[in-house]
């Protein structure tokens, strides 16, 4: 556990009232929607503002004193008659002003409105709905939300946790006939993934690894000199000489018959492991893995890519980047939820990593996805450290294409009309795997391009119960 972590403790839920907020502690989807709302304000008050021109206008012609010349004589006789009001006796004559005072009195109520004039183009009925705006409570929420957005922006270049990820396998039969060939930008080291050190391989070679059973043992040489290196056991370890992973970029030379061909370069560190488990067999059957090798399902070996969890969301290929907002809720969503399977997961822990890089887990397709979608690490960066939260757990963050998943209180089904895909029943939904539950990624797109709301007030919206928290 980081031990200084910060979170932001605001119980969400959605809420959505036009009526002044007035409690004490409200609800982060609730100081949202007072920071979208009490700026709108400052129109109804210009309105109000050039209402109270209109009042001047129409005094000035009640006055009749339409000119400079009327307005001056006006006022002299207006300040006689006082003097005459003040002392009757002595000021008689001042007594004939009296319809002079009474013009120039009313011009005069109303002449510091004719400033106003300039907010003519607030004189709008729509801006009439803004006057509840002004209170208090949404004042305060406005402060609340601006405060917790300047501290979400506090960007720093802590890069996280490691996560680990599974890319890609083969049979351990396909394994020992075809060899995993990697190579890499810059030298790297192979090691047993301990404190042995196995071999080096200087920029332009390429690190063959290859399955010799029959217990799982693998065998490493280079192109040039084969089988020069000692046997290991089930796993090898390649990491970057200089101890530098951060600019380390393997490339694992993916098989062109995956569904992830064409990215096969992967920032960080690279493992290959055997795995001897068989309790995955309708994972290893997928059509997106090759090999349907039904009497050896659980004899595949791995590579894997470890890495910082945010060098990882760079490469985070569920989604392209385009509307700010929306890249911040999906970036947010996809780093909460690698966040879960590093603290929780232990589906693949006989596999030797985490999370998988397919849809199975969420698509993650390395350093050639985050050089050809710069607009995704660029969310990332903006959103650096940032997860949800319920309670003190962190929360498995869900999502589909559209929109309860028993025994996670924050995957509750809401109304949402911004995700409806008009061409799908539910039915039809559901069978596709878009569930109504947890975040949904067309009613966030939607939301944020055509209705306004910010990315945080989004995630609250899909997730229940949540706390939004900057854990580096």
């Amino acid at each position: 556990m980081i031990s200084k972590t910060k979170i932001i403790t605001l119980t969400i839920f959605f809420s959505f009232l036009l009526t002044p907020l007035t409690e004490v502690r409200a609800s982060l989807s609730d100081d949202a929607n007072a920071y979208e709302k009490y700026p709108l304000y400052s129109k109804y008050e210009k309105k109000q503002k050039y209402d109270k021109y209109k009042k001047f206008l129409k005094a000035k012609e009640q006055s009749g004193l339409d000119t400079e010349a009327k307005r001056l004589q006006a006022k002299e006789g207006y300040t006689k008659y006082k003097l005459y009001l003040k002392d009757k006796t002595k000021n008689r004559a001042y007594a004939v002003y009296l319809s002079q005072y009474n013009a120039y009195k009313k011009y005069k109520k109303y002449s510091d409105y004719k400033k106003y004039k300039k907010y003519k183009k607030y004189n709008k009925k729509e801006y009439e709905k803004y006057k509840n705006y002004g209170s208090q409570g949404y004042k305060d929420g406005y402060n609340r939300y601006k405060v917790f957005m300047n501290d979400l922006g506090n960007v720093t270049n802590n890069t996280g946790p490691e996560i680990s990820v599974g890319l890609w396998s083969k049979s351990h039969l396909d394994a020992g006939s075809e060899p995993f060939r990697i190579t890499a930008t810059k030298s790297f080291d192979i090691t047993n993934c301990s404190t042995t050190l196995i071999g080096q391989f200087p920029v332009g070679q390429t690190a063959r690894v290859k399955y010799i059973g029959p217990d799982g043992m693998l065998q490493i040489y280079n192109s040039n000199t084969p089988l020069i290196f000692t046997n290991v056991l089930n796993k090898v370890c390649l990491i970057a000489s200089d101890g530098n992973n951060a600019d380390m970029i393997f490339d694992v030379n993916t098989p062109t018959n995956l569904s992830k061909a064409g990215y096969e370069q992967y920032r960080g560190k690279i493992t290959i492991q055997h795995s001897f488990t068989d309790d995955n067999y309708d994972l290893y059957q997928n059509l997106s893995f090759p090999d349907h090798d039904l009497a050896n399902s659980k004899r595949r070996v791995w590579v894997i890519n470890t890495l910082p969890l945010e060098h990882y969301m760079w490469g985070y290929g569920e989604m392209s980047g385009g509307v700010e907002q929306h890249s911040k809720v999906m970036i947010t969503a996809g780093r909460t939820y690698a966040r879960w399977y590093i603290e929780y997961a232990n589906k693949w822990s006989d596999e030797g990593f985490k999370i998988l890089s397919y849809s199975f887990s969420q698509i993650y397709n390395g350093y050639d996805y985050e050089i050809a979608h710069p607009l995704v690490s660029d969310a990332a960066r903006k959103t650096n450290g940032i997860v949800m939260k319920y309670g003190s757990e962190y929360v498995l963050a869900a999502y589909s294409s559209y929109t309860d998943m028993t025994g996670y209180p924050y995957l509750l089904s809401v109304p949402d009309p911004y995700g409806k895909n008009d061409s799908m029943t539910t039915e039809q939904m559901v069978a596709n795997g878009n569930h109504m539950w947890g975040l949904s990624a067309s009613g966030s797109l939607n939301l944020a391009s055509n209705h306004g709301w910010t990315w945080t007030r989004i995630l609250s919206y899909y997730y229940s119960g949540i706390n939004i928290a900057k854990e580096y």
